[in-house]
């Protein structure tokens, strides 16, 4: 056991070395672009300092170490981090540390928690032997199944709240077109307007905002958006943005049919699941409802008839 808490303690230091290395580069960045983002001293949206910093972010170093021990391994680095980088943007981390990190965990750390998942499971000369074996079996699911869960289960939360967000954020970006607004500067005041309510949609649009800025390439950075999320609602929207970019069609006409379609999506869809509640209120009402109302309606006759000298008492 000793040696297992020597590794344990080992892990922790070294994860805090990479916190504070990460947090440390992250902070430096930040008071570089501070004066590009802001020159006069003008206040701007934190979410937009963080979103720049994000495009411009490289490794820091302690994770460039753990990409160079990977490679020594064996593991082409460059390559899974291509295939894993969609999946972390549409998660909403956009950290390069990120995918190496993931790779680390996955490829490495996950060996030495299976080994010390084998070592919880074959101690059994203490009194705690149950207690270790059980830890043992959540340490081992955790280095077998705990990256690629905590990674589909950020992808599918980040995508629920940005399909309830959609609507809302059409509608306003149809009234900032509407009153004359540019695409840009329609996005700067939508984000403006929608950081406290929505945090997840602020921050994918404020980093479209400034791909646009900073691109040359404007259907580029509009088409990044609807890779980014991997939705159908976004892709619709960056669709109709492109034609309006490369046709000069009428943006204002366009956005008005997405957003009545999406009203009408969000209200079928909530009617569905009103729809749905009978159905699952059948399995609480006959296994907990019923027995409780079937004792309150049955209960006194049967004390009677028990206290009546009927069968059940056997006279």
């Amino acid at each position: 056991m000793k040696i297992l808490a020597a590794l344990l303690v080992a892990a922790m230091v070294f994860f805090s070395y990479l916190l504070f290395d990460r947090y440390m580069e992250e902070k430096r960045r930040r008071a570089s672009l501070k004066l590009r983002i802001a020159p006069d001293g003008s206040s701007r949206s934190g979410d937009s300092t963080e979103a720049l910093v994000t495009l411009e972010a490289e490794p820091s170093a302690g994770v460039k170490a753990l990409s160079r021990l990977l490679k020594l391994l064996g593991v082409n680095v460059d390559e899974a981090v291509r295939k894993l980088e969609p999946k972390f943007g549409q998660a909403g981390i956009n950290s390069p540390d990120a995918p190496i990190q993931y790779l680390f965990f996955q490829r490495i750390a996950s060996i030495f928690l299976f080994f010390i998942a084998l070592v919880l499971l074959m101690s059994s000369n203490s009194e705690q032997a149950m207690f270790h074996k059980a830890c043992g079996v959540f340490v081992g699911a955790a280095a077998l199944c705990g990256p690629h869960l905590w990674l589909k289960n950020r992808v599918d939360h980040r995508a629920k709240l940005l399909q309830r967000a959609f609507p809302d954020t059409l509608d306003l970006l149809l009234i900032c077109v509407e009153s004359g607004l540019a695409l840009d500067a329609a996005l700067n005041r939508v984000c403006t307007e929608l950081g406290r309510a929505y945090p997840e949609m602020t921050a994918e649009l404020n980093r479209t905002r400034l791909e646009l800025a900073l691109i040359n390439d404007r259907v580029r950075a509009l088409m990044n958006l609807g890779e980014r999320t991997n939705m159908v609602a976004f892709r619709s929207l960056v669709a109709a943005l492109i034609q309006s970019e490369r046709f000069g069609t009428s943006l204002t006409d366009t956005l008005r049919v997405l957003s009545e379609d999406f009203r009408l999506q969000r209200l079928s869809h909530a009617e569905a699941k009103a729809a749905r509640l009978p159905v699952l209120l059948t399995i609480p009402l006959i296994f907990l409802l019923m027995p409780a109302f079937l004792l309150i309606v049955l209960g006194p006759a049967i004390v009677s008839f028990v206290h009546s000298g009927g069968p059940v008492t056997g006279k």
